[in-house]
């Protein structure tokens, strides 16, 4: 007897715990964090401090993409990629999510190495929690 009773005090305990831990829904008081803000509708603002538009770089040299996001209210989520235009891989990425920021400096690098001129597009992509996505593209170029 002694044996079933002692696991089965422990199943029961531990179940107990899961459900009372659980967190299903918001109680009231309590923030959702990915709510949409209906009352939000200022798209946030990028700033790329690097590269400038079509800065050349050298093979071997690390492409670093630098910058800023700036909201009015709250970040939600987004991305920074560097991309290769010739082949369209991605050849690096960066993934940034927030509930309570309203500014993000944001920085990406990639050390790039070509044997032909190639062309590669910078995209820095964000959006805030009204929805409002903002987007910027920068071009530049690695020789060998």
């Amino acid at each position: 007897m002694k044996k079933i009773f002692y696991p089965g005090i422990i199943v029961c305990l531990t179940g107990l715990l899961i459900v009372s831990c659980s967190k299903v829904g918001s109680g009231p008081g309590e923030d959702n964090l990915d709510a949409i803000d209906q009352n939000d509708d200022v798209f946030p603002t990028i700033t790329v401090s690097k590269p400038t538009a079509n800065q050349v770089y050298t093979s071997g040299d690390s492409i670093i993409v630098e910058g800023k996001v700036v909201d009015d209210k709250k970040l939600y989520k987004g991305k920074v990629q560097i991309k290769n235009d010739v082949n369209n891989f991605v050849m690096a990425e960066g993934y940034y999510e927030t509930h309570f920021l309203s500014v993000i400096d944001y920085r990406l690098a990639y050390k790039a190495v070509v044997t032909a001129p190639t062309d590669f597009s910078i995209l820095v992509d964000f959006q805030d929690h009204g929805l409002n996505t903002s987007t910027a593209t920068i071009k530049v170029k690695v020789n060998p």
